[in-house]
């Protein structure tokens, strides 16, 4: 970070060039991590594999019982029609029974009408023979009274009294004969006057019926037979008389209108027009009705199971369908790419799943950093906080370079000043000038010595991967050389070449000497002596010490539409919670849902603004 920062500062074209490359970039630090985890990635993925699996195959075994179900159509086609066949032939019975009684309740009521009936003729004819006046009238009227009355009492359908009187074919032959007696008897009278009548278009006395009326009781039976057919009708629900077998009865449209009210109250639904000896559409309601109670029992298996899936689908479908692929989503997370199948090898989850969501990753990143590049850049809300990091990344390692070189000429330097100060203690004030001239010299070439062997030495014989001819680091030393300070450039470069040197050294001469837990051990009473013999306290000094600043914290909280949403700060280390305490700046939230697609957006918190809504679409 430090390097590529001053490499910003060296290189006037290196930001264009990244521009130019920011892609690839991006992809292939996205890629990185995305392979470091596709082990676990992939282990995930086939566990859930493995239960998808194990799903279709419970599901298998339930489109075979829905399969099984819709193949016993024809048998319970079979049942219903016996059923429907013996519902007939009890209506059929009961038919011939109605009729039975019905002509049996006719007869007695002809055997008890047909003496009176018989006697009402009689009288009328005796009524007939009488002279024409009031008396004769009056003996009509009085014997008609008692008819009426008499079918009155009988609760009986009026009938006028001609229809029971008998039609009585007339021949010819009679008719001359009766023509012939009776021109005789008359003297030839009644001759001359038929003679007279066929003249002038009369029939000539001649006929070729007459109406005469009987006491035989089955005559009367018949007569009431037809007119009292109406009581029949409504006694047998609707059915006429007269029906003379059970094969009429099975097709009369009657009977199929009751098997078909029957049936529908079963489940059964025929057209209004169907009639009993249209078997197939019979078949084909049984099939329906089956279907019906099938597709029932699959619906109320497949939501207790949290489904709703058609029955048959293959493998391929399966996975394909919109709730198999909201399960898989479910279980994938971010990781979900439609449609995402179960059958897939690591070779095509790879090219299936993770570089579609290398690609989606990187843009979205990229969207991320264009969208923070706008508040860093100059006029920006963090163009102050941009640059004080920015510079921030140069400042560390140059004054590492520093602190690195003063340890080492420090370290190298002691064994020197301890053997001055031995020669100091022996040092003969009598000894000549120039042997102190001489010492100096000395002192001199060892202090370029040191000097050399530091800066010098480390950067002749010594190299690593931050200083190959080759490396990014290489070409920023050689921008700063050309463009800023050879000095910096210098410094570190011998800084990364240097530091990997002393470091392990120092790591094992420590764990070795255990100088670390020494100092430790001493820091407290060295820290009290010095107290002691300076006049201080660490009470005064702390007095002297800057307060720090609190920064204030402001509640974060993210609304959406959609229930069970993961909401996540994307560019924070903690996990979001609704009302969170964070400082005021630009926040990375991305919510995403079940059957949503995720929705990621930039938010600035501030003291005016703590609350957020991010809405997101159905898929």
């Amino acid at each position: 970070m430090s390097v590529f920062g001053g490499l910003v500062y060296a290189d006037d074209v290196l930001v264009s060039e990244l521009e130019q490359q920011k892609r690839p970039i991006m992809e292939k630090f996205v890629r990185d991590r995305a392979m470091a985890n596709f082990d676990s990635h992939y282990q995930r993925y086939d566990n859930f594999r493995s239960e998808l699996q194990q799903a279709y195959t419970d599901y298998l075994a339930g489109s075979a019982e829905y399969n099984d179900a819709l193949a016993t159509s024809p048998q319970r086609a079979d049942e219903y029609w016996l059923d429907t066949q013996n519902q007939v032939k009890q209506g059929w019975q009961q038919y011939q029974q109605g009729e039975a009684a019905y002509e049996a309740r006719v007869e007695a009521r002809a055997q008890k009408i047909a003496p009176q009936i018989y006697a009402y003729f009689e009288q009328r004819s005796k009524c007939a023979d009488m002279k024409k006046g009031s008396r004769r009238d009056n003996c009509f009227e009085r014997i008609q009274t008692r008819y009426d009355r008499e079918f009155e009492k009988n609760s009986m359908p009026y009938i006028e009294p001609n229809e029971w009187l008998i039609r009585e074919e007339i021949s010819t032959s009679e008719n001359v004969t009766n023509s012939i007696v009776t021109g005789v008897m008359t003297l030839g009278l009644f001759t001359a006057m038929q003679a007279i009548d066929a003249a002038t278009g009369g029939d000539a006395g001649i006929r070729d019926h007459r109406m005469v009326y009987t006491n035989d009781v089955n005559h009367y039976k018949n007569i009431l037979l037809v007119k009292m057919e109406g009581d029949f009708i409504k006694e047998s629900g609707g059915y006429p008389r007269e029906i003379n077998d059970i094969h009429r009865f099975r097709h009369h449209k009657l009977t199929s209108d009751k098997v078909r009210t029957r049936l529908k109250q079963k489940g059964l639904h025929l057209a209004d027009s169907w009639q009993m000896a249209n078997r197939s559409e019979f078949d084909n309601a049984v099939a329906s009705k089956v279907k019906q109670e099938a597709d029932t029992r699959w619906r109320n298996e497949m939501r207790n199971k949290g489904y709703n899936i058609p029955p048959n689908l293959s493998w391929q479908a399966f996975q394909q369908h919109q709730q198999t692929q909201q399960r898989i989503q479910a279980e994938m997370g971010d990781m979900y790419v439609s449609p995402t199948l179960a059958d897939w090898n690591n070779k095509q989850f790879l090219n299936r799943v993770v570089e579609p969501n290398i690609q989606r990753n990187t843009t979205e990143l990229l969207r991320v950093l264009e969208a923070q590049k706008a508040e860093f850049a100059d006029g920006g809300a963090f163009e102050a906080s941009g640059k004080s990091a920015l510079r921030a990344t140069i400042i560390p390692p140059i004054s590492m370079s520093l602190s690195l070189a003063l340890v080492l000429l420090t370290v190298l330097k002691l064994p020197i000043k301890a053997w001055e100060l031995i020669k100091a203690a022996k040092h003969n004030p009598a000894e000549p000038r120039t042997k102190h001239s001489k010492q100096k010299l000395i002192n001199v070439g060892i202090s370029a010595t040191l000097l050399a062997s530091i800066f010098v030495v480390p950067m002749s014989f010594s190299s690593n991967q931050f200083t190959l001819e080759d490396s990014a680091t290489n070409y920023f030393f050689r921008q700063m050389e050309a463009n800023d300070s050879a000095s910096i450039s210098y410094a570190l470069r011998w800084l990364l070449t240097t530091q990997p040197l002393v470091q392990p050294i120092g790591d094992a001469l420590d764990s070795s000497l255990q100088i670390s837990r020494g100092f430790d051990a001493i820091s407290g009473p060295i820290h009290h002596l010095d107290e002691a013999m300076q006049g201080f306290s660490a009470n005064s000094s702390k007095a002297h010490q800057p307060t720090q600043e609190t920064t204030a914290l402001l509640p974060l909280s993210i609304i959406t539409n959609a229930d069970n949403a993961r909401i996540a700060v994307m560019n924070i280390k903690p996990k979001y919670s609704p009302q969170m305490q964070l400082p005021q700046g630009a926040y990375d939230i991305k919510v995403t849902a079940p059957g949503y697609t995720p929705e990621r957006q930039w938010v600035n918190l501030t003291a005016e603004s703590t609350e957020f809504t991010i809405n997101l679409h159905r898929q």
